[in-house]
């Protein structure tokens, strides 16, 4: 009988810890902040972008519980110089939900753009809490002004 108890007192053990363990590993995953990859930006994946013209962005998503909101931001560089002050920024909802997905998007430079070198931000929120943001380079250009 004695050896009995010992067992079951065993077993329940190792069940609990395994339980423990499992768990704690779910919580782990839940936490882990949003992946972007394979992300082309621009006329031809140059970063380069016409003001007035359609702008080319694709990027695969991954997050570890659903997706809240992909957006992008066009912000001035602390380190450059402006004719005026432009930004702007573009929101995707039709990727809320979604486990993971390829952002293919193109958009309009608005033309009340302004040349120069920007940082072109991707955040992606996931329904976790969790966040990443990107930042790659960008210049804009003129109709007239873009190198060839």
């Amino acid at each position: 009988m004695m050896n009995l108890s010992k067992a079951l007192i065993i077993l329940l053990l190792m069940v609990s810890t395994i339980t423990a363990c499992k768990k704690d590993q779910e919580n782990y995953t839940q936490l882990l902040p949003p992946v972007i990859d394979q992300v082309e930006i621009g006329l031809n994946n140059s970063g380069k972008g016409v003001i007035g013209t359609d702008f080319h962005f694709n990027a695969q998503v991954l997050v570890s519980g659903k997706i809240e909101t992909v957006l992008v931001k066009i912000v001035p560089r602390i380190d450059e110089s402006y004719l005026k002050p432009w930004n702007y920024e573009i929101t995707w909802s039709q990727y809320k939900d979604a486990k993971n997905a390829t952002v293919h998007k193109h958009f309009y430079i608005p033309s009340d753009a302004v040349e120069g070198k920007y940082d072109f931000i991707i955040i992606v929120n996931d329904q976790n809490g969790t966040k990443l943001e990107l930042k790659k380079s960008i210049t804009i250009y003129a109709e007239g002004n873009v190198p060839i």
